[in-house]
Parts: C-alpha cells; sequence; structure tokens
C-alpha cells in the first residue's frame, strides 16, 4: 500500500507539472495562460480566502484537511501531525482525457478540530465534486493527446510548488483576521449570499459560468466584489479574479499575472508587507490616503553602504566620517535615518540634530546631539553598565562633572549618589574647552560595542567652529572613543571654499577615515514600490501610475510624494466604494499638467488648507525647523491657531512629523513654503514679535527657561527697527548672552550681546549703570572670544569709568589678556600695573637686578614670618575685597612675565607673595607663591626651602572649592621643576598630566599646553614608553595647533623640540646634528630656549652614540639652571660619554661631577637618582680595572633601575655590565 500511495502522488505531480507551460529557462516564464493550473490556483486562494487554513505542521489537532490534502498531493509535502493515510483519499488529482482533475476534496465552510478516532466524512456531512478545474476543450490551448513540456526539471518544479504552498501557509496559518469566516459579523448578508451561491444553486451555477467566456468574466467580477463585501484583503480578492481571468486567455501584458513565481513573489509581498496589502477593504467614502515617508524606496546599495561603515566601526573602534550629498528631497535624511533599527539592535546610539538657514548657533545643535546620550544610556544599557558609566563620571571628570553638566544637562541623569550639586554660576563662570569636554565623555560612553553615530542634516548652514569642534571630537587619537560622523547637505548649497570641505580634508590628514555617498534621483521600480505601498496595491496593477509619475518627477522621491498627493488632491487618483480601491484614469493624468518644481507643488498644497491650519504653519516657521512641546504649549494657551489638535492636522497632512519633544517640519521645502505664507519681512516679523511677548512672559514668571528661544523671538520681532530703546530686551539679551557664555557658545554670546548694546537706552550710564555695566562687560568677552578685539576694547574703555573694583578688575584682566593675545605684551603689563597703582600697590619703576634681589630677600624675611606650614591659620580674603583684586592682578602679571626678562618674573612674584601675606590670600595666591619657589628659591640652589614653600602653594588650593582653574598653573611649576627632587619623575608625570587636563576643561589653553609640555619633558626623565609618549606629543601638538599665536609661538617651539627628540629616539629620524632655530619670543623667558635645545640636542646625542655631541654639552651649563633636572641629566649623559671618547682627565672629571651631583640630589630622593649614580660609580670602577666592584656597581645599578622603573637607564646598565 505504501508503495502505491508514493507513485500515485508523483504521478499527480507530475500530472500538475506538465500543464506548466514553459517559454524560456527561467521558472517565472512558466505561462499561466488558458491553464487549468490558473484557475486551480484561484480556486484554492478563494477557499482559503474563505475559511482560512488551519495551523499546518504543528503538533495539534487544529488541522485543515483541504490545507493539509494540498500539501500532500499538490504541493508534495508531507504533514508531521497526520498519519501516512489521512485525507489523501479527501483530495485526488488524476489525468481524464488528457487534463488534470480533482475528482473529490473536503471543502469545509469553517474550519473544524479534527477529535482523535473521527474521519472529515463524520464531521464533515458536505462533499463537493471540484470539476470546475478541468476547461472546456474550446478554451484550451493544447492538443488533449499532447500536454505542453515544462522545461523545467521535477525538482525544479517540486521547488516551485512547494514555494508556493509555504507562502500560502505562512500568509494565512494562524491569522484567522483575513479569512472571511471572520467577517460574518461584518456584513453578513454578503457572507450568506456568498455561502447560497456556493451550497444552493451548486453545479448548475458552475455549469452556466462555463457556458461562455463572456459570462464567466462577469461572473468572476462579480465573485471578486463578494469577497471584499466579506472584508477579504483587496489584493487577495484582485488576485482571484485575475487567475480566473487568466485561465479564461484574457492576458493583460501589464497588470496580469504570468506564471506562478509571479503567484509566489505576490504572495511573498503580501506576506512581508501585510500591514500594508492584508488589511480589509474600509467602507468609507473617501479613506485618507497615507504614504510612510519613513521608508527608503531604492537606496539598498547606499544603504549596504553606511551599514558597512557602521561594522567597521564596531570592528576596529576608530572613529570614522561620511557625507550624503544631493539635492533637496533625494532622500539624504531618511538614508541617514535608515541606520537607526541597525544600530540600536546592534547596541549603539543613534544622535541627530538638523540645522537649518534660521540657525544661529550650530555648536548649540551639536551639543543638544550629544545631551540625548545620557537618556539612551539608561534606555540602552543594563544596570550594571551603567553604573559602570557612572563610575567613570565622577572617577575621570572629579569636580568637573558641573563643567559637563553646564553643557549637557542631562549629563546630570548619570550623576552618582554620592556627586554634589553643580557650584553656583559664579564658580563656573569662564570659559570651557567644549571640544576636550565632549572628547571625554564620548570616550566614556562609547565603545566597539556600543558607538555613537551622529547625524548633523544640512551641514551647510553649519560654520567653521562647530565643525572644529567635530574635528577635536572625532580626531581624538588619545581616547578609545568610537562615533561614525554622518554629514548630509544639498549639492548645490555647497561651494568650494565652504568650511565642509576643509573639514573633510582636515579629518584626512589626521587619519579619520572618510567616504561620500552621491543620492541621485531612484529609479522607475523604486517608484512603483512607493505608488504601491501607498495605494496597498500590488505593484503590477501602478506600473502606468509609476512612469508617469517618474516621467515628471525623473526620480526624485519627495517630488514623487508630493505628485501623488497632488494627484491625489485634485482628484485625478480617487477611493471608488464599489471597487474598495483607488483608481485613475492614465490618460486623464497624463494631459494635466502641473508644477515641475516640487515647491510650487507645496505651496499649492498649503494654500488649500483651512485658514487656521495655515496661520499655525506661519508661525510655526518662526522657530525654523522644529518647535517643542513646552513652546508650544504656552502658545497654545494665548494663539487660537496653535491648538494641538491643529498641529495633529497637519502631521496628518505630511507637511509635520510628531516626535517625543515636539513638532518638525517633514521637509526644508515644507518650512520654506511655510515662510513664503508671509507676504512681507514686516508681517513676519509681527509674527515673532506676538510669539515673543508671550514667551517674554512666560519666561519673566519662570514657566519657561529656554531664555535663548525667548530672546530669538523677541529679537526677529524688532529686527526692522533700527534701534528700540528697551530695557527689558537689553536685560533679557545680557541674559541669554551670559547663559550662551557658561555654555562656551561664543558666537550666540556675541549675537545675544550685541542685541543687549542695542537695546540700550542713550543715558544708560545714568539710568541703568548696573544692568549697563553688565551688558558692556558682557558684550567684551562675547566679543573677545569671537576675534572682535577692537569692538570688546571699545566696550571695555566705555565701562572703566562706570565700573565699581570688581567690575574693574574683570574689564581690566579681560583687557590685559586681549593686549596679550595681539602680542601686545608691554602694553598688557602697562593696564596691570595701572590698575595696581590704582588700587595704592607700589611698583619699581625698574626691573634691574638689584631690585630684583631686594624684593627677593625682603619676601624671604616675609615668609620667615609666618608659619607657612600652617595653611588653616592664614587668613582668606573675600572676592568682595579690594585685595582680591590686587592679588589677582599680580597673578596676570606673574603670567604675562613669562614672556618677558626673568628678573621681571621674580619681582611680580615677590610682589603676589607678600601681598598674599600681608592682606590674606585668594586662590591666585598659589601661583604666585609656585612661581617664587620654582624660579627664585630653587634657582639659588636652595631645595628644602622650595619643597616648602611649594607644598605650601599646593595646600592653600585646597581652602577653596572653586581652585580647580588654578590648579594647572601651580601643578606646572611644582611638579614640573621643584618636585623632581623628593618625588617620583612618575609620579610626577601624572599630576602634570592631571594638570593639563584640568586646564582643557577650564579653557585655559596656556596652562593645558605648560602642563602638557611639562609631562613630556618629565615622561622622558621618568622612562615612560616612547611610543606611548609620541601618542601624547601627538596631542599636545592638536591643543597647540589652535593656539600656535599664544605666547609667540613658543608653546609650538617646545612642542617640536620634543617630537624631534622622541623621532630621534625611536628612529623615525636621523640625529643630524645641533638644533637649530631661534626662541620666536621676544626678550628672554624663564626656561631659556637655547639651554633648553641643549639638553635635547644631549639627550639625542648619547642614544645614539654620538658621544663627542654629549660632551659638547656639558660646557653650557649655567649656575642658574644647575638645579634643573635637565642640567642634571646633562652631567649624566655627559659623564658616560666622556668614558665612551678618551682616557684623559679631562673627561674623566666629568664623571666625578656627575657622580658628585647625584650623590646631592639621592639624598633627597633615592627613587630618581640612586640608579644614575651606581651605574657612574660602575662605569668608574670598570675603567679603572676594578673588575669585581664594577660587576657588584652595575648589578646594583641595575636592581636600582628596575625596582624604580627606569626601564631605558636598565637597559643601558645591562649593555654596559
Amino acid at each position: 500500500m505504501p508503495a502505491m500511495k508514493d507513485e500515485v502522488d508523483r504521478s499527480s505531480l507530475l500530472s500538475l507539472r506538465q500543464w506548466i507551460t514553459v517559454e524560456g529557462p527561467n521558472s517565472r516564464d512558466a505561462v499561466l495562460r488558458k491553464t487549468a493550473v490558473a484557475r486551480g490556483l484561484a480556486l484554492i486562494l478563494r477557499h482559503i480566502a474563505r475559511t482560512g487554513i488551519g495551523r499546518y505542521g504543528q503538533n495539534d489537532k487544529h488541522v485543515d484537511p483541504i490545507f493539509a490534502a494540498l500539501h500532500q498531493h499538490v504541493l508534495g509535502l508531507k504533514s508531521r501531525s497526520l498519519a501516512d493515510d489521512a485525507h489523501v483519499d479527501n483530495f485526488t488529482l488524476e489525468i481524464i482525457d488528457g487534463r488534470p482533475v480533482v475528482l473529490s476534496c473536503v471543502s469545509p465552510s469553517v474550519n473544524l478540530v479534527l477529535e482523535a478516532g473521527d474521519t472529515e466524512n463524520a464531521i464533515l456531512p458536505r462533499h463537493e465534486s471540484l470539476e470546475s478545474w478541468t476547461i472546456d476543450l474550446r478554451t484550451s490551448p493544447t492538443d488533449v493527446s499532447h500536454p505542453p513540456t515544462t522545461g523545467m526539471s521535477n525538482e525544479d518544479s517540486d521547488a516551485l510548488l512547494t514555494k508556493l504552498g509555504d507562502l500560502l501557509y505562512k500568509l494565512y496559518s494562524g491569522n484567522p483576521n483575513l479569512c472571511a469566516t471572520t467577517a460574518k459579523e461584518v456584513n453578513p448578508i454578503a457572507f450568506q449570499r456568498l455561502n447560497v451561491d456556493d451550497d444552493v444553486v451548486g453545479g448548475h451555477h458552475r455549469q452556466k459560468r462555463r457556458s461562455t467566456a463572456v459570462t464567466m468574466l462577469g461572473q468572476f467580477g462579480e465573485r471578486h466584489a463578494q469577497l471584499k463585501d466579506l472584508g477579504v484583503p483587496d489584493v487577495t480578492a484582485c488576485l482571484v479574479r485575475d487567475l480566473l481571468e487568466v485561465s479564461l486567455g484574457d492576458f493583460r501584458p501589464d497588470t496580469s499575472v504570468a506564471s506562478i513565481e509571479e503567484v509566489c513573489e505576490e504572495l511573498q509581498l503580501m506576506h512581508e508587507k501585510s500591514g500594508i496589502f492584508m488589511f480589509a477593504s474600509p467602507i468609507v467614502e473617501q479613506p485618507r490616503l497615507e504614504i510612510d515617508t519613513t521608508v527608503l524606496y531604492g537606496r539598498e546599495d547606499e544603504m549596504s553602504r553606511l551599514l558597512s561603515v557602521h561594522d567597521r566601526l564596531r570592528d576596529t573602534g576608530e572613529s570614522e566620517a561620511i557625507l550624503i550629498d544631493g539635492y533637496s528631497g533625494c532622500g539624504k535624511t531618511s538614508l541617514a535615518r535608515s541606520v537607526i533599527p541597525h544600530v540600536e539592535r546592534a547596541g549603539g546610539y543613534f544622535i541627530g540634530q538638523k540645522l537649518d538657514v534660521l540657525t544661529s548657533s550650530p555648536v548649540a545643535l551639536v551639543l543638544n546631539a550629544f545631551d540625548m546620550l545620557p537618556p539612551l544610556v539608561l534606555k540602552m544599557c543594563n544596570p550594571c553598565e551603567v553604573e559602570s558609566i557612572k563610575r567613570d563620571l565622577c572617577s575621570i571628570f572629579g569636580d568637573q562633572l558641573a563643567s559637563l553638566v553646564r553643557l549637557l544637562p542631562n549629563a546630570a541623569l548619570l550623576r552618582t549618589s554620592t556627586w554634589s550639586s553643580p557650584p553656583s554660576a559664579s564658580q563656573l563662570d569662564g570659559k570651557l574647552r567644549v571640544d576636550y569636554t565632549l572628547q571625554l565623555f564620548a570616550r566614556i560612553i562609547s565603545s566597539r560595542q556600543r558607538p555613537i553615530v551622529l547625524h548633523l542634516d544640512d551641514i551647510q548652514h553649519t560654520d567653521q567652529y562647530s565643525l572644529d569642534l567635530l574635528q577635536h571630537i572625532l580626531c581624538d587619537i588619545k581616547g578609545c572613543s568610537s562615533i561614525l560622523f554622518v554629514g548630509s547637505f544639498r549639492s548645490n548649497e555647497l561651494g568650494d571654499e565652504h568650511p565642509v570641505n576643509g573639514f573633510m580634508r582636515k579629518l584626512d590628514r589626521n587619519g579619520t577615515l572618510t567616504s561620500n555617498i552621491h543620492l541621485g534621483g531612484i529609479k522607475l521600480e523604486s517608484i512603483n514600490a512607493l505608488v504601491s505601498n501607498s495605494l496597498r496595491l500590488v505593484p503590477r496593477y501602478c506600473k502606468d501610475l509609476s512612469r508617469e509619475i517618474y516621467r515628471r518627477t525623473d526620480g526624485n522621491p519627495l517630488f514623487a510624494i508630493e505628485t501623488l498627493r497632488s494627484f491625489v488632491g485634485t482628484g485625478l487618483i480617487e477611493y471608488r466604494l464599489r471597487q474598495r480601491r483607488w483608481c485613475w484614469d492614465i490618460d486623464q493624468i497624463g494631459d494635466v499638467k502641473l508644477s515641475d518644481n516640487v515647491s510650487d507643488l507645496i505651496t499649492l498644497k498649503i494654500a488649500a488648507l483651512p485658514e487656521k491650519n495655515r496661520q499655525a504653519l506661519k508661525a510655526l516657521s518662526c522657530f525654523g525647523s522644529s518647535a517643542n512641546h513646552d513652546i508650544l504649549n504656552t502658545l497654545s494657551m494665548e494663539l487660537e491657531n496653535l491648538q494641538l489638535g491643529c498641529s495633529d492636522e497637519l502631521v496628518n497632512a505630511g507637511l509635520l512629523n510628531k516626535n517625543d519633544t515636539g513638532y518638525n517640519f517633514s521637509h526644508d521645502k515644507v518650512l520654506e513654503a511655510a515662510v513664503s505664507l508671509f507676504p512681507t519681512e514686516f508681517e513676519r516679523a509681527d509674527c515673532h514679535r506676538d510669539i515673543g511677548r508671550i514667551l517674554l512672559d512666560a519666561f519673566d514668571t519662570g514657566v519657561l527657561e529656554c531664555v535663548g528661544i525667548v530672546a530669538d523671538q523677541c529679537n526677529l520681532g524688532l529686527a526692522s527697527e533700527a534701534h528700540v530703546a528697551c530695557t527689558n530686551m537689553a536685560r533679557l539679551n545680557e541674559k541669554a548672552a551670559a547663559s550662551a557664555l557658561k555654555k562656551a557658545n561664543r558666537k550666540s554670546a556675541l549675537h545675544y550681546s550685541s542685541n543687549a548694546m542695542r537695546h540700550l537706552p542713550e543715558n544708560c550710564w545714568q539710568s541703568e549703570r548696573d544692568l549697563s555695566i553688565r551688558v558692556y562687560l558682557t558684550h567684551a568677552k562675547s566679543a573677545a572670544l569671537n576675534g572682535v578685539v577692537n569692538e570688546a576694547k571699545v566696550a571695555i574703555n566705555k565701562l572703566l569709568p562706570y565700573a565699581n573694583a570688581i567690575d574693574k578688575m574683570a574689564a581690566l584682566s579681560l583687557k590685559s589678556s586681549i593686549l596679550a593675545s595681539s602680542r601686545q605684551i608691554q602694553e598688557a603689563l602697562a593696564t596691570i600695573v595701572g590698575a595696581l597703582s590704582d588700587l595704592g600697590e607700589t611698583i619699581p619703576q625698574t626691573y634691574d637686578e638689584e631690585t630684583r634681589e631686594e624684593l627677593f630677600a625682603l619676601t624671604l624675611q616675609t615668609i620667615s614670618q609666618h608659619s607657612i606650614s600652617e595653611v588653616s591659620e592664614f587668613k582668606l580674603v573675600s572676592p568682595e575685597d579690594a585685595a582680591a583684586a590686587i592679588i589677582h592682578f599680580y597673578y596676570l602679571a606673574i603670567q604675562l612675565s613669562h614672556l618677558l626678562h626673568p628678573n621681571v618674573l621674580i619681582i611680580f612674584a615677590c610682589k603676589s607673595v607678600m601681598a598674599s601675606l600681608k592682606m590674606g590670600c585668594t586662590k591666585f595666591s598659589s601661583f604666585g607663591l609656585a612661581v617664587f619657589a620654582a624660579r627664585g628659591v630653587l634657582a639659588r640652589d636652595w631645595v628644602d626651602e622650595s619643597l616648602v614653600i611649594g607644598l605650601f602653594a599646593l595646600k592653600l588650593l585646597e581652602r577653596f572649592s572653586d581652585a580647580d582653574d588654578q590648579r594647572m598653573s601651580v601643578y606646572g611649576e611644582y611638579y614640573g621643576t621643584i618636585a623632581n627632587f623628593s618625588t617620583p619623575f612618575q609620579l610626577c608625570c601624572e599630576r602634570l598630566n592631571h594638570g593639563k587636563e584640568i586646564g582643557l576643561f577650564h579653557g585655559n589653553h596656556m596652562g593645558a599646553i605648560w602642563n602638557g609640555n611639562f609631562f613630556l619633558h618629565s615622561g622622558l626623565l621618568a622612562a615612560i614608553e616612547l611610543s606611548k609618549l609620541q601618542k601624547e606629543c601627538k596631542y599636545q601638538e592638536g591643543i597647540v595647533e589652535g593656539d600656535k599665536d599664544q605666547y609667540f609661538g613658543t608653546t609650538a617651539a617646545y612642542t617640536d623640540l620634543v617630537k624631534n627628540t622622541l623621532d630621534i629616539l625611536t628612529g623615525d629620524k636621523p640625529f643630524s646634528g645641533r638644533i637649530e632655530g631661534d626662541w620666536p619670543c621676544p626678550g628672554a623667558n624663564v626656561i631659556r630656549y637655547e639651554f633648553l635645545k641643549k639638553y635635547h640636542h644631549s639627550v639625542r646625542a648619547f642614544w645614539t652614540r654620538d658621544f663627542s655631541q654629549c660632551v659638547w654639552c656639558t660646557s653650557f651649563l649655567e649656575d642658574m639652571y644647575k638645579n634643573l633636572p635637565t642640567s642634571i641629566m646633562i652631567k649624566f649623559y655627559g659623564g658616560l660619554a666622556g668614558y665612551c671618547l678618551s682616557e684623559s682627565e679631562t673627561e674623566n672629571s666629568m664623571i666625578d661631577v656627575a657622580i658628585a651631583t647625584m650623590k646631592e640630589k639621592e639624598a633627597k630622593c633615592a627613587h630618581n637618582f640612586r640608579n644614575k649614580r651606581l651605574l657612574l660609580e660602575a662605569e668608574k670602577l670598570s675603567r679603572a680595572g676594578e673588575v669585581e666592584e664594577a660587576d657588584i656597581a652595575y648589578l646594583s645599578a641595575i636592581e636600582a633601575a628596575c625596582k624604580a622603573r627606569f626601564v631605558h637607564e636598565q637597559g643601558l646598565a645591562c649593555e654596559l655590565a
């Protein structure tokens, strides 16, 4: 029996395959026209559409008999949940007169449960013979005795039919909502009519249908409508109708289904997009056209490239940048955002912002984008990861976490329970190094496993400052952040001179991978997919309409969408209730003339809106591309045309998008069309003014906190008026400028401060003195930060006659900084000296050595009269006290004196120390003490005294909660020089690096750079791995690059000196003899460049074995620098080099000098100098022939170097031994 059954199965499959006519080599060419197969498929689909199918193939009892038989006999699949002999006899397919005929088949009207032991005949009393599967001889295209050959192997045919069965199963199995049996309650009359048609009329009706082709076509159309009445999806009903029509020979090349492969493709589409196609036909007169603008059409290759870049980032962990360009409406934004699901599935973060022509501060949008990260961290990461990130933020930022929160308010979400509240605004007032702060933040948040994708849309509206910020973040060579920057822009709005081009070149030079994606129009097939999904019709029905849209739009996606909407809006495409689908006359559409510009279509669409909706669009356009909920809620209480319901109507019209934060225009072209609704600029200004007044009232009452947005609206409302004296406007803009300064948003700060100046009354110094002082000072700061030096100077000069002591100190401090940055050092120092004189200080008229020594002695005497070891006993000065201003000006004078003669530096350091000890200390006192200890006391070889004073300077800082901005200056002096004789070099390096980080946090570039240079110098002494030092040096170059002109280029000169030394030591460059070049600073810096050149020359010569050059360097040691670590190392290298050159007494005496120096310093810090002394002694013993003693000394030197982690000197000792 089983063998006979298998033979029947195979014959049935063969019989069906023989009736699939194939005209080409591929299965998709199998023509269904005038075949029983077409009608058989139609009836199968119709049956399933009416009754559904059971969950066939699962281990339960809910099995549909006809589908089981279909799988077993027609599709060649065996059910694992049924017995081998189950349902076989109820569905048989044999050849009668050369044609496949279904002899009998169970045809239930509903799915029934098969109980164990029951048979179908017992459960289903009604059987139906499906003779209708046969076709009249008059309609057959083939000879009865010679069925056509398939052109396919049995395996290919089986695979094709199996695919068809699987798709039917996937589409309908377990989904009763897609079949008509669930539609009884929806349309019971239609359901009864269809059943009556089958059951009562029965075979007579089917015989009548077969009488003529015309009658059959009419009946098929009626049956198609009846299926729709039952709620069957239109695509299913249409497919049934088309297959029946094709079986009669009514074949239309554009719309008819031609092969089983095409049927499979259509079913696959229904399965993949069931939400679009498998829905009940709506019973409404005019449903709304729904176009999903988030779907990306025709960009598969570009999307693949973008995803491959993201995946490469996850593999390498190295940041990359990719630019997407194209004309407006080509889908740049959609392409960039298409990676969001992929990024989120991979565990990464997607952040983005959109710029527009109204964007006044692009850098603010960059900050807003990064501010999106903390909520994403809480959403994406598990609790352990979140706690780890919180700990890292607390550890790395420390007290500077407040600075991060000031830039990114949401960072407060990641604070630990022990984190203290941020300092007051006065403590935070100052510049921030935004790029460094974001670099650190990105290093902590991002990783290979969780990279950041940053998308900035329409970067043609960005500026140089924001691009520089992005460059520094992406080129963070020191960190381990993983960021993919995606920038999109319009091709026709980016000229050759635009900053974006320079931005990409800088990224290339810094080794950041960059790439570009250009978008043009999409292909006809993609336009057809867009139309198909929008109209919810399968693609073959939309080909003619898609061709027309493509002809008009050249494949521009936005233009195509708006053209389709225009066709619907003008009635060229309409939803017909009788057909339950969208219909059109392609000839009529072809004759209609529409604009060839997408902007015109959008403008016409907006013009057809109700008046309240147009007014809402006008109001929303005043905020640019987006507006948040807080703003709109405030306005909705006052403006009738901004009710939330009105905004939602605009969303339904496809003009706005709604998100968690608010509403945004769906496209730039919509924003442009909304702006064009204002007939004149005056009317637009009136709208801004009305909005501004409402927001200003809310701001004054504390309802709103977004001072920048309020100020923008008020300013734009008064833009048409040349001068408006308004105290409230001046106060508002000053607050906005101060807020922008705190966020390091210098461009916005200047914009607001300029408006504040414009709104001050003419008699402002008499009527609003305090406000005027704040406005002028804020404007001077903003102008100075933006490089508008003359404007800053004018503001300061106007301010000074009216300022009090504190404001005058701030103004003069700013003025001196401006003069210094303009290389007017003498003028800057004169300004400070004048201010000190006004405060009653006596400043020496000359800066000669006699004056210096007198002040130095007097300062030492003053120090000796105080117990500086007890820091807590010293008086602290209130910031409002005049003494605070005096000490602050001395601090500024010391900073400037680095560029003048060393005597000037010592004199002002002495004056600062004496003023602090006499009047009381401020946080600025510490720097004067550190400079006095390092440059005055240590230079006289008073190591112990310098250590005591230096430690006092460090401890004094701890008494001030806001002293971090001074820490880097004190660290540079103490750990860069003084501590080298008491503290391990490695610890000094750690402190100096921390000082550099603090300087970067506070925007003190000079403090950061000098600490960085000291770190590199101490790194050579501390034997830090050379490759690591090279990386740190490259990072230092990046910091210096933005401040090359500061201190007349001295920072760049020193960094280059260290860089070249490292390159020579690593073999990247050859040693070429003496170092050329002069110190770029006028006058003499305390650390003389010529002396520094000798030290680096000695290091390079020794380690490249040019010992004669090394010995030559020792002849340049001067008493003034004999206690610097560099001087000691020159003696060390010179002593060893001397033995390598000659046996003469001259060279031999050098090693005795070096040994004596090392013994002296070893008494203070054995960690740093013991191994060096032992190595020198071992060399001396070796030359003296005392081999055993030398071996013992070598071993001791090796052990001491190993213990102190001086790897290079350990290796040197091993080599010499």
